[in-house]
């Protein structure tokens, strides 16, 4: 698709509306809630937020002014900016083949050593063009997986609904758990809905798609968490959730919490996966990405604070424990809901589900049109015909985690060849595949990324970019007419500098070295 064919939000309200539905999704709802149990409350809040600030907002920034400037998908963005960068690019590539050689020796992940070592060569070969293809490959591989989970979601909706969710202790919910997961095709017909659903708001197309389904969505879902956060927090005992959520501990802070605060910082702004550049794409000359970009990430940090105070009052007001892990949703928060008061615990599970529903489908709507962009852009097709084939695909491929929730028995060799490769597996296809995707992929898409834009395109062709203003060329940041507005500009822009291009990428390969065991504490 040419830059003079390519779509265009219709007003930078449906932007934010549909890159903070993008941001806000399963990780906030979900994930946020027990990793925050996890590691103690208020002090690992406190630092999630230094994480979005600091790290966060600048890569995202970075990949905006890529995707607007370049009016094309993560690879066309890349190939747009590359000339000039071959003496970097082989640069890295030796840093690459470093990093595989420390990973192989103190993690003994050969296989992973192997991946590394692979991107490295690739990048010496075809230059940071790279990147773009691993950051659409991930958004489909990510989709694959999250289906299955928002599938899960649609199915709890239903039982929410028909007073399926009546269980009163930890077993009883597991057990239920437990039976859906392990049940192939109930898993399938889950996936299959929330495919479905996805295809056919990007089928629509950005404005009458997209937009219109962010736009109509997000509201419902703030609507929703905060009719929750009201009934939560006036429950008898709600104190203590709010206290341990709020109230900081920083005893309970270890090194560990800030490297997952650092990196769900990442995951929830759907950093490295190609998603911003391509939302970016569709963004006008005239829209302020700015202000459009503190939106979002205000957004997204509202809607997870939201939902800790509608889930943490909750739990403590039932006696229950915070520190559930990834259980937490699934089968904790129902006994909970059952619990308060009133009888209309199928009400609240229904609503919550409801909720979870509509956050899952923001994130999958943007992961397939991320898919969808690079189609059109490279293999010259029909947004129709790249909706029908990539949902195909996709769905084709997470059959695998549909079938292998419960355990590997469907595909044995499968698990062998994981063995083989990395030589444990940290448990179904599902997990394995998540694990890949944010703890290894995810943090290189990013440190590639912040690199890329901090040395290779520049500082200051992204700067112009983010205070471009229509199609004339973007303002100069030398001091002429309004000179305190020019040096407002160029100390955000030094600021922006200095974390784009030192402190996001050193940070985002500990985090990455970290989750890969070359770095212990």
């Amino acid at each position: 698709m040419s830059q003079t064919q390519r779509e265009h939000w219709g007003s930078t309200w449906g932007f934010i509306m549909a890159a903070a539905g993008s941001a806000i999704g399963l990780g906030n709802i979900w994930r946020f809630p027990y990793i925050t149990g996890m590691n103690g409350g208020g002090a690992f809040v406190l630092v999630y937020l230094g994480c979005m600030l600091l790290i966060g907002l600048p890569v995202m920034l970075a990949e905006f002014a890529m995707g607007r400037a370049s009016q094309s998908d993560p690879i066309g963005a890349f190939q747009y900016f590359q000339k000039g960068s071959e003496i970097i690019g082989k640069c890295f590539a030796g840093v690459g083949i470093l990093l595989a050689a420390l990973i192989a020796v103190f993690s003994s992940n050969y296989g992973l050593a192997a991946v590394v070592a692979l991107i490295a060569l690739a990048v010496y070969r075809w230059g940071f063009t790279v990147v773009g293809f691993f950051c659409s490959l991930v958004a489909m591989l990510i989709l694959s997986y999250y289906a299955v989970i928002g599938g899960w979601t649609l199915l709890y909706t239903y039982d929410a609904f028909a007073g399926n969710l009546n269980f009163a202790n930890h077993d009883e919910a597991g057990k239920m758990f437990g039976q859906m997961a392990a049940n192939g095709w109930l898993c399938t017909l889950g996936m299959v809905l929330y495919i479905g659903i996805c295809a056919f708001v990007c089928y629509a197309g950005v404005k009458k798609g997209v937009e219109l389904a962010s736009k109509l969505l997000m509201p419902i879902l703030f609507l929703l968490i905060v009719v929750l956060v009201l009934r939560a927090v006036t429950l008898p005992g709600a104190g203590k959730g709010i206290s341990f959520f709020l109230k900081p501990d920083f005893s309970k802070i270890s090194e560990k919490s800030i490297l997952d605060a650092l990196g769900h910082a990442f995951y929830s702004l759907s950093l490295g996966m190609g998603i911003l550049i391509t939302y970016g794409s569709y963004l006008p000359r005239n829209r302020n990405i700015l202000s459009a970009s503190v939106s979002i990430a205000f957004f997204d940090t509202l809607l997870a604070m939201l939902a800790g105070l509608a889930i943490f009052p909750a739990v403590f007001a039932m006696n229950m424990s915070p520190a559930q892990g990834p259980s937490l949703i699934f089968q904790i928060l129902p006994i909970t809901f059952n619990a308060i008061p009133g009888s209309l615990g199928w009400l609240w599970n229904g609503v919550f589900f409801v909720l979870l529903a509509i956050a899952a489908l923001t994130s999958g709507i943007s992961l397939l049109e991320c898919a969808v962009a690079t189609a059109m852009q490279h293999l010259k097709i029909s947004r129709q015909k790249a909706v029908i084939v990539l949902s195909l695909v996709i769905g084709a491929f997470a059959l695998l985690s549909c079938w292998s929730v419960a355990d590997w028995s469907c595909f044995p060799q499968l698990e062998k060849m994981f063995k083989g490769l990395f030589g444990s597996v940290k448990g179904n296809f599902l997990d394995e595949l998540d694990y890949i995707c944010s703890s290894w992929i995810l943090p290189l898409d990013g440190l590639l990324i912040a690199i890329f834009a901090g040395w290779v395109l520049g500082v200051g062709k992204c700067a112009r970019e983010l205070y471009r203003r229509g199609d004339a060329e973007p303002l100069t940041l030398s001091c002429s007419g309004n000179c305190r507005s020019k040096l407002n500009m160029q100390l955000s822009v030094k600021a922006w500098s200095l974390f784009v291009r030192f402190v996001a990428p050193l940070l985002t390969l500990l985090t990455f070295l970290y989750a890969v065991g070359v770095v212990k504490f």
